[in-house]
């Protein structure tokens, strides 16, 4: 049961993370020197993209990597969240899932898994692949260590809480868009301020894990006592 609504969700959230693969690839081809005048026109709407025709000299650091990165790595959580929520009432599928022989709390929990799992894996790629990069010898004249990553992958961590925040946003019955977005909105300047907590893995990666469950337990009471 858990493997057929996996591949449900799979199948209708598929289309966000090839789209949003292929933007991180363009973003990849622009950091090593890659760009070219297609990826301009594709790409070249997305906030903070610099195009370049040549590496970046300090990867991760002093390049346009982390603006256009945290845009596609946000819209992504945003729509994977939505779209797993608040489309299932709309489209009359939700009728149909409460009706399996599973609690409603296995089912979103189901869901949540799915989401979160195929948001850190698009997400990581590109890190992945620009750090591989950067290590490489000969690939740019700077010094390059691991630890250069941290930044990003702060924002990698932090983006969990911006899925569930936009999950909740989806299955929140409210007449006013304006309490219908309060989820969203109230976590934007939470995950922001974790990116200054000091001693991060120590304090800020616990604070996240708190805001993760807290999310979580709350998306988890909403779908139990709603009444679809």
């Amino acid at each position: 049961m858990f493997r057929a609504i996996a591949l449900k969700e799979l199948r209708e959230t598929w289309s966000f993370a090839v789209l949003a693969v292929a933007l991180f690839a363009g973003l990849f081809c622009n950091q090593i020197g890659k760009w070219s005048p297609l990826l301009s026109y594709f790409l070249g709407w997305i906030p903070g993209l610099k195009p370049c025709a040549c590496p970046s000299v300090f990867p991760f650091l002093y390049d346009s990597f982390q603006t256009p990165y945290t845009f596609v790595a946000a819209a992504l959580a945003i729509a994977l969240g939505l779209r797993q929520s608040a489309w299932e009432p709309s489209q009359g599928t939700s009728h149909y899932l409460l009706h399996l022989p599973l609690s409603r709390s296995n089912i979103f929990l189901s869901k949540l898994a799915v989401g979160g799992g195929l948001l850190l894996g698009c997400t990581l790629l590109p890190l992945v692949a620009y750090g591989a990069w950067a290590s490489t010898l000969g690939t740019h004249p700077a010094p390059f260590e691991w630890s250069m990553t941290l930044p990003v992958f702060r924002i990698w961590l932090t983006m969990p809480l911006v899925y569930l925040g936009a999950f909740l946003t989806g299955i929140r019955p409210a007449r006013w868009y304006g309490s219908r977005l309060l989820p969203l909105v109230a976590v934007g300047p939470c995950a922001f301020l974790l990116q200054y907590v000091p001693d991060w893995w120590l304090l800020g990666l616990p604070l996240a894990v708190m805001m993760d469950t807290s999310l979580t337990s709350v998306i988890l009471l909403e779908a139990s006592s709603r009444d679809y």
